[in-house]
């Protein structure tokens, strides 16, 4: 008799599914974003109702640029990125921990 989750094809099958329809669902959402972020000057970044600091708005934008690499790497249209790169110290500030 087993214990737990048992392991077989169709878990598998939907937990492989599941991630990678996880992963294509956010490299598209953190290209929006970073388009977003493009677009917005930084001045209305830092007014109402946003409300960042000059300093939040930096690292914010610092994030989704060193993401938005990942997404671009990820759908083959990279170009000029040096690599090796590590693409996680901005985005580590933005989800509470310290890089």
């Amino acid at each position: 008799m087993s214990v737990g989750i048992l392991i077989d094809k169709a878990a598998l099958d939907n937990t492989a599914g599941s991630a990678a329809r996880t992963l294509f669902a956010t490299l598209g959402n953190i290209q929006r974003i970073k388009a977003f972020l493009d677009a917005t000057p930084d001045v209305t970044l830092e007014a109402q109702p946003y409300g960042y600091t000059a300093g939040e708005v930096a690292t914010l934008k610092s994030a989704y640029t060193d993401l938005n690499n990942i997404a671009v790497i990820f759908n083959g249209s990279a170009t000029g990125i040096a690599l090796p790169h590590d693409h996680r110290p901005f985005a580590s500030q933005i989800i509470g921990l310290l890089f």
